[in-house]
């Protein structure tokens, strides 16, 4: 099993962190990568800031190796701030692609026309080219974000490959959710686990007498469960999250899920890989306009 190494976006830590302890896999839709083994401890950037993740990523990880990042996204890339946050300029399509053709020599992304798209001084746009570049040299194997929607853009993807330089970039096409499955009490009485059903709607149930599991999402984030017993608790677990966890019954579970809004997908399942998309070297998507393809007017 290929190993990467964890970055951990410090908003989503006290959830994914704990996750990943229990969990120490991740999966992809690669046929030369069904599953990563996270290894050694997450790496914790203390800010949402670019630059503070690139120099910890280049001074963490090694040439040709995987990395995972952990952390917020939408369909336009990654919501890592460029600058100061009171610009609100991300490592969006807009900035990559501003980023990638003054890298290129293109006309009209001079180093200065770019730090002012980016909306940073002179200075501080040499210092993130100094940071890309140390990244791009390392020539990752694969970067897996987990950030919401972010495979859902193909431009996007292939901008992000291009900018970490790795033969495949590889995020959710859903949102991305992790969190904690509080079960509370056990419900020995059978009559009590058949209540709690009935009063939640849309509750799901595995499992047998005395060994069931009954869970629900009342909101996007919000899942509320019940078991009768640990067995059943560590059932729920290894059918919906990943193998070779350490999760044993005892602890709190943390799960990890994608979401289109009217279902939910957990990281153990074969459809949580379906919604993963990639980029990979080489094959850039065509931004030419197909004028046999547009519709009559």
């Amino acid at each position: 099993m290929p190993q990467t190494t964890l970055f951990l976006d410090p908003t989503i830590a006290l959830a994914a962190g704990p996750y990943y302890t229990l969990f120490p896999v991740e999966p992809t839709p690669s046929t030369s990568a069904d599953w990563l083994k996270v290894q050694g401890h997450a790496n914790r950037p203390r800010t949402q800031h670019l630059t503070e993740w690139l120099s910890l990523i280049a001074k963490s990880a090694s040439a040709g190796q995987n990395i995972l990042l952990v952390g917020h996204g939408n369909t336009a890339g990654l919501k890592l701030y460029i600058g100061d946050e009171k610009h609100d300029v991300h490592l969006e399509v807009p900035a990559l692609e501003a980023i990638r053709r003054n890298r290129e020599g293109k006309d009209g992304y001079s180093d200065e026309e770019t730090a002012k798209i980016l909306k940073l001084q002179a200075h501080e746009y040499r210092t993130l080219q100094q940071l890309v570049d140390k990244v791009q040299a390392l020539k990752l194997d694969r970067v897996d974000a987990r950030a919401c929607n972010t495979g859902d853009n193909k431009f996007a993807l292939s901008e992000l490959q291009q900018f970490f330089n790795c033969n495949t970039f590889c995020a959710p096409k859903m949102f991305d959710l992790f969190g904690e499955m509080r079960v509370g009490k056990f419900a020995t009485d059978p009559a009590t686990f058949d209540a709690w059903v009935k009063a939640h709607s849309a509750a799901q149930v595995i499992g047998a007498p005395k060994n069931r599991f009954a869970w629900r999402f009342q909101t996007l984030t919000t899942p509320e469960a019940i078991a009768e017993s640990a067995d059943a608790v560590v059932a729920w677990a290894k059918a919906k999250l990943p193998a070779g966890g350490t999760f044993n019954g005892k602890t709190v579970l943390y799960y990890h899920a994608l979401t289109g809004g009217s279902s939910v997908v957990f990281a153990g399942e074969t459809a949580f890989s379906a919604q993963l998309a990639e980029a990979r070297r080489g094959q850039v998507p065509s931004r030419r306009i197909d004028l046999n393809a547009l519709p009559d007017l």
